[in-house]
């Protein structure tokens, strides 16, 4: 049976989800790629990382790495860790519900207690057709931070249609560590490389990927604020 062993946590699929042996490595080499760039001492600096945007209320980075271009967004959020990591990967087919960013979410099934394969659109953006993903996910909690992200396979049961352009996702991770001063409030870290397929200028592509980004991380704390307030 196929297994991958991550920071001490063995993930091991059932004789009957062996067919996805494939998207569960995917999912490994995800973690470990965006680990990586994570604990990079250049990330922690951003030495070599553009600045795309800089408002007091979110930062949006760039920089090219040899599989493709990769943004990076730094922010503090309104909401405890675990309620944040909860929001975005065990209730994310509930997502399209409250974030105008994603139009379609599924879980197309569950490989282990810790990874899974979604199947997600997003609607079209400027000049940029709607695209859909099929993303192997995978998470780990090290520490007290919590790292969740996944990257691109390919379904036979789930081919590309003539309504969507069929993106692929190198690697989105999503990093969330708690506060040390206040256990409400979460760093929240996001590093996102796409490919959105198409003939599409490069600025263009950058322009909308940081539009994207920063419309997200807006409508993503309206809802950790309504998440919090029925905490209390």
């Amino acid at each position: 049976m196929t297994s991958i062993d991550i920071q001490g946590v063995v993930d091991k699929l059932e004789p009957g989800k062996e067919k996805y042996a494939k998207a569960l490595k995917a999912a490994g080499e995800s973690f470990l790629e965006s680990y990586k760039i994570f604990n990079d001492p250049d990330y922690e600096s951003r030495k070599g990382w553009k600045v795309e945007i800089d408002t007091p209320e979110v930062r949006i980075y760039s920089k090219q790495f040899p599989f493709g271009n990769v943004f990076a967004l730094s922010a503090l959020a309104p909401i405890k860790a675990d309620l944040a990591f909860r929001e975005s990967f065990d209730l994310f087919e509930n997502i399209p519900n409250w974030n105008s960013n994603m139009c379609y979410s599924k879980i197309v099934t569950t490989l282990t207690d810790h990874t899974d394969i979604v199947h997600y659109a997003n609607p079209s953006i400027m000049t940029v057709k709607s695209r859909d993903y099929v993303v192997a996910r995978i998470w780990r909690k090290i520490g007290d931070e919590i790292y969740a992200g996944g990257k691109s396979v390919e379904l036979d049961e789930i081919p590309e249609t003539k309504d969507r352009v069929r993106g692929k996702l190198h690697i989105g991770c999503g990093k969330f560590t708690p506060d040390k001063c206040d256990p409400n409030k979460t760093h929240l870290e996001y590093i996102l490389s796409i490919d959105l397929k198409g003939l599409i200028p490069k600025t263009i592509v950058n322009s909308a990927m940081g539009k994207m980004m920063v419309k997200d991380y807006e409508e993503t704390t309206k809802r950790y604020n309504e998440i919090m307030a029925n905490q209390s």
